[in-house]
């Protein structure tokens, strides 16, 4: 398979390290990611590196991509702000069908609903991927959940993923927290509900007000997410000694089981005064199962399209954090579905009430004309208002039939497609 990477980052590294060294994969262009060039060069020898992303809407370039987090020195030169530009590639991408390997959090929640609806219409394959997410120490943590009062550890009563971070930056707290919330989501169900705290509110402050300029600090947040599953789940961020590290937790009424994850080193399962497990990441090849399940989706076998939309749901979690923060309550997440027919009725539904307003103003104001006889009463363009208010109402109806002609249109074309 020919790869591309867009924004190569350390974990873009790691995955294209796998697939070009054990994997069979070749890597034939990289863009946006002149930062780590020379890693990139020693990974694939004359490595071409450019900013001309779009030359990936041709299929002979290479059959997937892999999108990072770098870049910014490219968005730079663009002029553009580097959020900006994440979002308008992967836009780009995913209507020319372009299959993706996406390292998450991509983009903000609101842009990946929106790249979601676009790829319904155009079948793209794109693939989330969280490091860590799916190792085998997680997936056992999750069996231990999912048993209830079976498991060694009895019905589960607390949950909590304590981390400690050398970097504590609005932006890397941001970035873990989402990261998070997909694993965490493994053990409670969807997010509902989300509710933080952090530095103390200012004395005074409404709530209700307007949103102060400058954002809090997020360096020893703490966050309750709950799950559909009746869980409630704690992750909170402090200081490191020297390296960053994390201990997911779970409590139950007989027993409890522990996971540390360090950044490097082996990541430890100790259930009870037991260790049952111990695993480095450099013997589980998480790239090799993600490349795996990849292949096979691109084939259509076990092929997950819900992925994407799940992380987008996490990062709109993380986002939470800060209305959670200013508002002082919990915030409620109604996980909706984002669709292009959802966001035609919310889009009619507006028109609908200023359309109402309006026809309420100018039969207010013919009420007062008429009723006072104004001399405006006796214009010739005054007469004609009855049908001034008819013409609107008659379009609005008019529109409401754009959905069926839409419809019609895809079904003909899943036809032609068929065909």
């Amino acid at each position: 398979m020919k790869l591309a990477v867009i924004g190569a980052d350390e974990e873009t590294l790691n995955l294209l390290q796998w697939a070009v060294q054990h994997g069979g994969h070749e890597l034939v262009a990289a863009y946006d990611s002149d930062a780590l060039g020379q890693q990139l060069g020693a990974i694939t020898s004359q490595l071409p590196l450019s900013d001309s992303w779009e030359e990936l809407f041709l299929a002979s370039v290479a059959d997937a991509v892999l999108i990072g987090h770098g870049g910014k020195e490219a968005a730079g030169r663009a002029s553009i702000d580097p959020a900006e530009r994440r979002a308008d590639q992967l836009r780009k991408l995913v209507q020319a069908a372009v299959p993706m390997i996406v390292v998450c959090p991509a983009c903000e929640s609101i842009v990946g609903f929106e790249i979601d609806m676009i790829r319904r219409d155009t079948r793209a394959l794109i693939m989330p991927y969280v490091p860590g997410a799916s190792h085998p120490a997680v997936r056992r943590m999750e069996e231990i959940v999912a048993s209830g009062e079976t498991s060694l550890l009895g019905p589960v009563e607390q949950i909590s993923l304590e981390r400690q971070q050398v970097d504590r930056s609005r932006e890397a707290v941001l970035i873990q927290l989402a990261r998070d919330v997909t694993l965490l989501r493994r053990l409670v169900g969807t997010i509902q509900t989300v509710s933080a705290s952090g530095p103390p509110a200012m004395v005074g402050r409404d709530p209700l007000g307007p949103k102060p300029k400058k954002l809090p600090s997020l360096a020893n947040l703490s966050v309750h997410l709950g799950g559909d599953e009746g869980l409630i789940a704690r992750w909170l961020v402090g200081p490191a000694t020297g390296k960053n590290h994390a201990r997911l937790s779970v409590i139950g009424q007989r027993d409890r089981a522990v996971l540390e994850m360090p950044t490097s080193g082996d990541w430890k399962l100790t259930i009870g005064d037991q260790q049952e497990m111990a695993s480095s990441q450099e013997p589980y090849h998480e790239a090799a199962e993600l490349f795996s399940a990849f292949a096979h989706a691109l084939e259509g076998i076990q092929r997950d399209d819900s992925a994407w939309l799940a992380a987008c749901r996490d990062q709109e979690a993380a986002e939470a954090v800060d209305r959670s923060l200013a508002r002082g309550r919990t915030i409620e997440l109604f996980n909706e579905e984002h669709t292009e027919e959802e966001s035609f009725k919310g889009v009619m539904a507006m028109g609908g009430c200023l359309l109402l307003t309006m026809a309420l103003g100018v039969l207010f104001l013919a009420v007062i004309v008429e009723g006072l006889r104004l001399p405006m009463r006796t214009w010739t363009l005054w007469r004609l208002w009855p049908f001034y208010l008819l013409v609107p109402i008659v379009a609005f109806l008019l529109l409401q039939l754009l959905q069926v002609v839409v419809k019609c249109e895809e079904r003909d074309l899943g036809r032609a497609m068929m065909h």
